[in-house]
């Protein structure tokens, strides 16, 4: 009976939290009615969260007749997450509160990869910032099931299992990722209320990379293989000519094959394809290519974005949030 106790009073607290986390600054009363909870439960519990720390009273509402009502908010910083980019010569770093603000942030270059280094900015994070309560790495590389499998430049963690390693340095839950998931929960996360289906494409100079949403969950496929269409047969070509002539290659054609990969074996409902200099003044041509030879049922919205960055943290701050 004791356990069965505790256990709803985790679903009442948890509750509170994500109406609060939704609402922002609420009373008591307001809480009460919402979630149908008792006002004396209403009571103890965000009595209980305020001793915690966990959350800010606000001050009192105007006064309709009776006695002014005390509001409640999440203290923004009470949970922190430690977002780590880690890019062909640098590694990059914000530590982020509940609102996705920055509370910290650096980067270094490097001219070899160093796990010593990577080691010792997470201890150092954890050492300034006593909230932080994940950790989200996003890398340049194929990634699966926490291993780098596939990498042209980091050789170190070729093999190796990230999250595996650093528990010796950290008993906050990591998450490990190839950066176009990160990319790609996070461009979804900012459209979900409309999109259920979505392909992301990205080109730079590591090459051509992907992510992809099915009916509202990150796929990455039994192996991570998912993020990877540079392995498709017909990329050879496109990278000679992009190596040869890297700065006026028409990629109309390349981006126009991938979609129509994409329309027929996953159908999406969207395709954003992130900014790269080779694509000005394409986007239209590729939609004309895309329509010409996709049934107009299959056709996705074809978008070209320029929140790279924005939309990469947010995935990271997505996926932090979700282990913590």
């Amino acid at each position: 009976m004791a356990e069965e106790s505790v256990s709803i009073k985790q679903i009442n607290l948890d509750r509170i939290r994500a109406f609060m986390d939704q609402e922002g600054s609420v009373s008591k009363s307001q809480i009460s009615r919402r979630l149908g909870l008792s006002f004396p439960t209403v009571t103890r519990l965000v009595d209980e969260l305020c001793s915690a720390g966990e959350l800010l009273e606000q001050g009192t509402g105007t006064s309709t007749g009776g006695r002014c009502a005390c509001f409640y908010e999440l203290d923004p910083r009470f949970h922190l997450y430690l977002l780590i980019q880690i890019e062909d010569g640098r590694v990059c770093w914000n530590v982020k509160d509940m609102r996705e603000e920055t509370v910290d942030h650096g980067e270094f270059c490097f001219k070899s990869f160093s796990l010593e280094r990577l080691d010792s900015l997470i201890r150092d994070a954890i050492q300034r910032h006593r909230r932080l309560s994940a950790v989200s790495i996003g890398i340049a590389a194929l990634v699966s099931r926490g291993i780098v499998e596939e990498s042209t430049v980091f050789d170190c963690l070729k093999g190796m299992n990230l999250p595996e390693h650093l528990k010796d340095v950290t008993s906050l839950p990591v998450v490990f990722e190839n950066d176009m998931n990160y990319l790609t929960m996070g461009c979804w996360t900012g459209k979900q209320a409309s999109v259920n289906s979505l392909i992301t494409l990205f080109l730079n100079k590591c090459g051509m990379g992907g992510g992809m949403i099915i009916d509202n969950r990150l796929w990455t496929g039994a192996s991570g293989f998912c993020t990877e269409p540079c392995f498709l047969p017909f990329m050879d070509r496109y990278w000679e000519g992009l190596d040869r002539q890297p700065t006026v290659t028409d990629v109309t054609e390349l981006y126009t094959r991938l979609i129509q990969v994409y329309a027929c074996t996953v159908n999406p409902s969207m395709v954003v394809l992130y900014h790269n200099p080779l694509l000005e003044g394409r986007l239209d041509d590729i939609r004309s290519r895309c329509a010409a030879c996709l049934p107009a049922k299959a056709l996705p919205s074809i978008e070209l974005s320029k929140d790279y960055q924005k939309d990469y943290e947010r995935g990271l701050f997505a996926m932090a949030r979700s282990v913590s």
